[in-house]
């Protein structure tokens, strides 16, 4: 909570009748129960976590290719190590 949000809420409640000291009282005790919440820190947080979590996804997708990439080479060098084995048993 912002220091102006704070001085119109006391101003609000000291219009509805409360003296300047109840309304000061009731905005310490508001600033207090909320400062803990920190909502923008926990956004700013969850955000950075969002962010590794899609930085991680890239890099598995990537390993993915990869991985295919190296099953390709292997399944050419098979066949072509079978293809050379059958072009010996002909001879």
């Amino acid at each position: 909570m912002e220091a102006e949000d704070i001085l119109n809420a006391t101003h609000k409640l000291e219009e509805t009748g409360m003296t300047r000291s109840q309304s000061e009282a009731i905005a310490k005790t508001i600033i207090a129960a909320v400062e803990p919440l920190d909502v923008r820190a926990d956004l700013e947080a969850t955000k950075a976590d969002v962010k590794s979590i899609k930085e991680q996804m890239a890099t598995k997708a990537d390993l993915a290719v990869a991985i295919s990439s190296v099953k390709v080479w292997y399944l050419v060098t098979l066949l072509s190590l079978f293809g050379a084995l059958l072009a010996i048993d002909a001879l």
